[in-house]
């Protein structure tokens, strides 16, 4: 689930919960509700004030109270009706409801007049939107309008790992495969942990392209994912012989480490810089484990 929306909840919540302890004492509500008893008493205070509204929004949907939230950005919206804010949220809502068209009408009132030119590569509410169009659209089944939305969003903001990955996704269902390929590993570069959807979409792509060893190292990276950490071992050690055994032994050192078994984890590393003695990835994993990878690779000299 995208975060976007969530820098405004944080400010908004310290505002609510301020507020209220500013006029009481009571300990007794949770802290949820102290929050939005707050800002329902600064709404009620100044109610044409569309920043409080907003933060009474937030606080309820932190609460889980959408439908509260969604009647605060309508009322937000009649009187300001660009109000960003309100429309990234709004959307979110409604996406959350499964009205995914009423919700990409709420995005395109921002794509539709986002700022042109040199400083379009500066609005991540315009980025924000865009992304939220192309996933509506990959939902759809509509992947030209979804690669064009996450370009867009790209444009803005070339290291989103959540748009690369959709990308990915609405390139696959489109039959371009190896872009697809490009885009998930593009994805992975920023999130290489803890993310299973990236390495599941990769075997199956990897497979599409009849590239055995690639769709099985995906294949295992995506049980390591998911826990299955024997399968993956099993897996991983088939591979460290074959045309992807750089990436194999890499994944088989990143499984080490974080099972604490930092010996085995330098061995694997250093067994990389004996293939490709400048790869990055050995290199740093060697420094954070207080290995000199020079030295390793002035051995295998």
């Amino acid at each position: 689930m995208r975060l976007g929306v969530l820098t405004l909840v944080v400010g908004a919540l310290a505002f609510g919960g301020f507020y209220y302890q500013d006029q009481h004492v009571d300990a007794g509500p949770s802290l949820v509700g102290r929050q939005i008893a707050g800002a329902e008493a600064a709404v009620k205070k100044t109610p044409n004030n569309l920043q409080v509204r907003l933060q009474l929004a937030a606080a309820y949907l932190q609460d889980k109270r959408q439908d509260d939230a969604l009647k605060q950005y309508d009322v937000i919206l009649t009187a300001d009706k660009s109000n960003r804010p309100a429309l990234l949220g709004r959307g979110h809502i409604l996406i959350d409801k499964g009205d995914l068209k009423a919700a990409a009408v709420a995005y395109h009132k921002i794509t539709d007049v986002a700022v042109k030119g040199e400083f379009a590569g500066a609005d991540p509410q315009a980025q924000e939107a865009h992304y939220w169009l192309g996933q509506i659209a990959v939902t759809q089944g509509n992947t030209k309008v979804a690669i064009t939305e996450l370009q867009a969003a790209l444009k803005i903001d070339k290291t989103d790992s959540d748009a690369l990955y959709q990308l990915g996704v609405a390139r696959l269902k489109e039959g371009s495969t190896q872009l697809a390929v490009d885009s998930f590993k593009q994805a992975l570069r920023f999130v290489p942990m803890g993310w299973c959807e990236p390495y599941t979409q990769l075997n199956v792509a990897y497979g599409k392209l009849g590239n055995a060893p690639e769709a099985t190292y995906a294949g295992a990276m995506a049980s390591f994912c998911h826990k299955k950490t024997v399968e993956a071992k099993n897996q991983l050690n088939t591979l460290t012989a074959g045309p992807v055994k750089v990436d194999a032994l890499l994944g088989l050192g990143l499984i080490a480490e974080t099972e604490s078994s930092n010996p085995e984890a330098i061995t694997w590393y250093q067994k990389v810089l004996k293939v490709d003695p400048k790869n990055a990835n050995a290199i740093s994993s060697l420094t954070r484990l207080g290995v000199a990878p020079t030295s390793t690779s002035k051995k295998q000299g």
